[in-house]
């Protein structure tokens, strides 16, 4: 491991937050820097490669830089630019939004300002916090892991925190030396309190803990939590969640309830929603109706239209949807909060709204008969999936709205739709102040036929039988392979197809030479590729 000083002035910010510097056509990755600074950087390598670059001196200070307010700024790491003033951290994640787009999707298109938050302080309704032994014994710290470790920051006052949910955190640490809990020890992997989860509701006084253990039992729990409930009553609810496995997963399988009903409500355009341990809620809930409502006011609805919210989760989107649609579909493969969403909908009087335990690409593909005016998908970080993406073009909705918690693959997924869909607008939204992560809402329309991408036949002018668009030779050799573990060849389909009276183009899989044999399709092959027709209504 060698190191190395220079000075450079950082010529932009990455995706990270991280000023960018050059030296010897190196680049480098800089925390807590910023674009037109100038700095004493030192550089650590390892085998020869640049593995950590820092701040040694700062040389000038960009107008854009504030003092951080967080005294645990440099060592936590859960923020990364709060010495950002804050109209430079929206202007940032506009920039952000733009530059990935047309880095990773070549998609140059205008994107709005970003949405921001009329107070970036105290917005996190949701905490979870590692339990680990203090410095003297008997002791438990709680706070956060700083930056790519496992290394415990012991935090007493996070300024992104509910304040509601600090002084709960106070009160636990007090009653767990009463009750003489023991902290978690991750490397010897010994005690019982390993995370502790607070969410709190932004409409109502209402609160959760959920105490995360490495054991099942729990020597006196009742105890504490009514202790705790009786001296914070805003606590409606208390869970245990048991977590035995050595993971970085926060949450286990197994949870009981130990006080309560197990959940706390929130309201968003008028609607409780109903929020559990494990169910996902947007964790600003400052911004939550702004999020949404650009989503909801782009697909101008008029009460006439079909809807469907993919990726629905607890049916919140969905749900704050259906007062403006004729009717709400919502489709989501995790069945505990398909549970969760009719719930949902049951304690707000929805009767427009049904949500269905169901992988979203298999719903559409199964129900290409029903028409959606409106698609709503809000997936995970890692983007949709191609098949799901065909799926909705064969729907053909005349508007997408997508909300995006990654620019990366929000540009990747838009690639797969720009054919038949225009953008309409790109609008950041910030639900993470001080740190780098954005929300974007990306409503589509579909173009008219004419703009659209034409189908270009081959000389021979053989058409394509209504069968062959049902579903794509790789959409086939997809179901097959996820089904039985099995791959199958586009020629092993093209013979069955042909055998099943569903006719190729001439120029499908035939034999350079007239002589050559072709090898032929086993009957166990056959007899999937059937099933995957029969499925895509293809037989």
């Amino acid at each position: 491991m060698t190191k190395k000083k220079f000075e450079a002035v950082a010529f932009a910010v990455d995706d990270e937050g991280k000023g960018m510097v050059a030296d010897n056509g190196v680049t480098f990755f800089v925390p807590n820097l910023l674009k037109g600074e100038k700095a004493e950087i030192e550089t650590t390598f390892s085998y020869g490669k640049p593995s950590d670059a820092r701040v040694v001196k700062r040389l000038t200070n960009s107008p854009d830089r504030v003092t951080p307010k967080c005294k645990y700024y440099d060592k936590c790491g859960g923020c990364s630019i709060m010495h950002m003033s804050y109209e430079s951290q929206l202007k940032y994640k506009q920039e952000k939004v733009y530059n990935l787009l047309k880095k990773f999707g070549k998609i140059d298109v205008k994107v709005n300002p970003t949405v921001g938050v009329e107070n970036p302080w105290n917005f996190r309704n949701k905490i979870q916090k590692p339990v680990r032994p203090g410095k003297k014994k008997g002791e438990i710290s709680v706070g956060f892991f700083a930056e790519n470790t496992h290394n415990l920051i012991s935090v007493d006052n996070c300024l992104i925190e509910d304040k509601r949910s600090i002084a709960i955190t106070d009160k636990i640490l007090e009653l767990c030396k009463k009750y003489k809990v023991q902290p978690y020890d991750e490397d010897k992997r010994t005690g019982l309190l390993r995370h502790i989860l607070i969410k709190t509701s932004f409409s109502y006084d209402e609160a959760m803990v959920c105490f995360v253990t490495a054991q099942d039992v729990f020597p006196g729990i009742k105890n504490l939590a009514k202790n705790l409930v009786n001296e914070m009553p805003i606590i409606k609810t208390v869970v245990q969640n048991i977590n035995t496995r050595k993971t970085n997963v926060i949450l286990g399988e197994k949870e009981r309830i130990v006080y309560g009903p197990g959940r706390i409500k929130d309201n968003i355009f008028g609607l409780d929603f109903l929020i559990s341990a494990k169910s996902f809620y947007q964790t600003n809930p400052r911004q939550i109706e702004k999020l949404y409502g650009l989503a909801i006011e782009g697909a101008k609805l008029t009460g006439t239209e079909k809807v469907l919210d993919a990726y629905c989760g607890t049916g919140t989107i969905g749900l704050c949807a259906s007062k403006y649609a004729k009717e709400v579909i919502g489709v989501e493969i995790v069945k505990e909060a398909i549970r969760d969403a009719t719930n949902n909908a049951k304690i707000n009087g929805v009767t427009n709204a049904t949500f269905i335990a169901d992988d979203c690409t298999d719903y559409i593909l199964n129900n290409l008969d029903e028409h959606f005016d409106v698609i709503f998908m809000d997936p995970p970080r890692k983007g949709s999936t191609p098949e799901f993406l065909n799926a909705v073009k064969k729907m053909s909705p005349r508007k997408i709205a997508y909300i995006s918690c990654n620019p990366v693959t929000l540009a990747r997924d838009l690639v797969f739709l720009k054919d038949e869909y225009s953008i309409d607008f790109v609008t950041p939204v910030d639900l993470f102040p001080h740190s780098a992560h954005v929300e974007t809402v990306t409503l589509l329309q579909r173009k008219d036929i004419d703009d659209r991408l034409k189908v270009r036949f081959d000389l021979d002018n053989v058409p394509l039988v209504k069968e062959e668009t049902k579903a794509t030779y790789q959409e086939i050799k997809d179901y097959i392979f996820n089904k039985y573990n099995v791959k199958v060849s586009t020629l092993n389909i093209a013979q069955t197809k042909t055998k099943y009276g569903i006719i190729e183009r001439e120029c499908y899989n035939k034999p350079k030479d007239e002589d050559s044999r072709q090898p032929k399709c086993t009957r166990e092959k056959e007899e999937m590729i059937v099933d995957a027709l029969k499925h895509f209504k293809m037989l």
